[in-house]
């Protein structure tokens, strides 16, 4: 009997360092992950106003294989002087059904050469200097070859009428090196009337399939209100050596 508990407490004397080792544990406070998806580009333009709403749908692959798919629906507008709006909402599985919640609401102001990007969940809007490109399509050669092996290929694919609207498209295929399995491929229809692509597609082998569409096109002048920050946020002006962050699509991992 003494030997068993004599061999308890030998037992005992190893097992209770390991479980206070266990508790002081500690690391710093983590701050997770969250992908955020770059939607249509809507540059500056003055003389071509507009108002549409962007379709997003966007099919991701996951390390198991299996598939899913998030959509928003936003606004996005410009008037004649080249002031930009856009909306930016959460992705979510119903996005195609029902309206997803705000994010971020961005002002583009090409006077004052400034942006402005509120967050209505916290009642703020930051203000930073920022200059935006004026629009038009870039001349690209058909090939563009890498040292590492990789390249871009491009190709037309005509013209057709999209929403009243002439179009140009546009292939690329995308080529990281030799014996690659899958390419990332991008289709491009481009407006020249309003400097945008009114359709984007691209499949890349580890985001997925990404769908843009820029639909219900108004190209009457749209409501001055709509460029308007919303009344009672708090204003934050950013130094001109500051720079920050511009939101894009934001996944469901950071709607809750």
């Amino acid at each position: 009997m003494l030997r068993r508990v004599l061999f308890g407490l030998f037992l005992i004397s190893f097992a209770v360092p390991v479980v206070r080792a266990e508790a002081q544990t500690v690391h710093a406070p983590d701050g997770g992950s969250f992908e955020r998806l770059q939607s249509i580009d809507v540059p500056e333009k003055p003389g071509a106003p507009f108002r549409a709403t962007v379709i997003t749908s966007w099919k991701r692959r996951l390390e198991d294989g299996t598939e899913f798919t998030v959509y928003n629906r936003r606004t996005i507008a410009r008037d004649s002087v080249g002031h930009v709006f856009q909306e930016r909402r959460y992705l979510k599985p119903n996005g195609n059904t029902q309206t997803t919640p705000v994010t971020s609401l961005e002002y583009y102001d090409p006077v004052r050469n400034e942006m402005t990007q509120c967050t209505p969940v916290a009642a703020r809007c930051v203000v930073q200097p920022w200059r935006m490109d004026s629009g038009g399509a870039a001349s690209l050669p058909a090939v563009t070859a890498f040292a590492t092996g990789g390249k871009i290929t491009r190709e037309s694919l005509g013209e057709k009428s999209i929403e009243n609207l002439q179009v140009t498209g546009s292939r690329e295929i995308s080529t990281i090196r030799m014996g690659q399995s899958e390419p990332t491929i991008k289709e491009f229809w481009y407006a020249p009337l309003l400097g945008i692509n009114v359709v984007v597609k691209r499949f890349e082998p580890r985001g997925g399939a990404e769908n843009f569409s820029v639909e219900q096109i108004d190209r009457n002048e749209p409501d001055p209100r709509l460029f308007q920050p919303p009344q009672g946020f708090q204003i934050v002006n950013m130094p001109a050596s500051t720079r920050y962050v511009m939101s894009g699509e934001v996944t469901p991992t950071t709607a809750r």
